[in-house]
């Protein structure tokens, strides 16, 4: 049995004290107090980590990257399903030791294998070995949990569109929809591809958009607005728009953007109020003479 192979079943065997050891250390460091639960699965962790070293010392690089993706993979899975999310803080609180950690660690195991009897030209293979383990397993989390708070960030926009886009029917017929904040292309895409579908299925014959809670409108805004208001005339409803502020419209004639193909009206009430007259005056007169 070779010297290499001694030190690697030393290292499984001891991979529960050297873990305790680093973590005690660890814990250190840290700017956060973590949970005895937490501390115990961190144990483990590095527990199981030093066992695969130790497993891995007698493999080429090139499969032991394979081997380690895997079971960083299973690792990261169990830890997500077991354990609270961690916030930006806590992996910011988590990181900044991992160098000096780091170094612990090497130098432990460089010492504990001198004394296992390694050469020097093995004790820097054994060293080697595990920084790049350690690097490689410190990257494969960050990029998880950057993935992971990119899906969070993505389906929160979507609830966001959501929310920024209700339809709220007023009366038989008539409904409102209220701009909020940034109208960009996912919100455009949002009431072309799911509002206007709902506005058909509640069957709405005059939609009022709002554009009171819109932050600007410029040309690529109003490109939107007039295709939304010509989807909507092809579907037979009926279009007004409502909210047009001081500081908006000076914005829009800035831009040369021409509404007066659009029927406007200052507020939400303005426009019922005209629609209610436009009824009693169709039921006195319905020639419209």
């Amino acid at each position: 049995m070779s010297a290499i192979e001694k030190f690697a079943i030393f290292l499984i065997q001891n991979a529960e004290s050297i873990s305790r050891e680093i973590v005690e250390y660890n814990l250190g460091k840290l700017e956060i107090e973590l949970p005895g639960e937490i501390i115990e699965k961190s144990i483990t962790t590095n527990r199981e980590f030093l066992e695969f070293v130790g497993n891995s010392l007698n493999s080429a690089d090139e499969a032991v990257t394979e081997m380690f993706l895997q079971w960083h993979k299973k690792h990261l899975e169990k830890s997500q399903a077991e354990s609270r999310q961690f916030s930006f803080e806590d992996i910011s609180s988590l990181i900044k030791p991992y160098a000096e950690t780091k170094l612990q660690l090497i130098n432990m195991l460089a010492k504990t294998s001198i004394k296992q009897g390694l050469s020097a030209e093995e004790v820097v293979f054994v060293n080697n070995r595990t920084s790049y383990l350690l690097d490689l397993s410190i990257t494969q989390s960050i990029l998880e949990r950057e993935r992971l708070a990119n899906e969070t960030n993505v389906k929160n926009q979507k609830v966001i569109t959501e929310l920024s886009s209700p339809i709220v029917p007023i009366q038989n017929g008539i409904a409102v929809l209220p701009l909020i904040g940034e109208f960009d292309l996912n919100r455009s895409e949002h009431i072309m591809d799911r509002v206007l579908p709902r506005i058909s299925n509640l069957k709405i014959e005059c939609l009022i958009i709002d554009f009171s809670g819109l932050v600007t409108i410029d040309n690529e805004v109003a490109g939107r607005i007039f295709h939304i208001n010509k989807a909507l005339a092809l579907l037979g409803i009926h279009t007004i728009f409502t909210g047009i502020r001081p500081d908006l419209a000076t914005s829009i004639i800035a831009a040369g953007i021409d509404f007066t193909a659009l029927e406007t009206f200052g507020t939400v009430q303005q426009a019922i109020l005209s629609m209610g007259l436009h009824s009693k005056r169709q039921l006195i007169d319905p020639a419209g003479s």
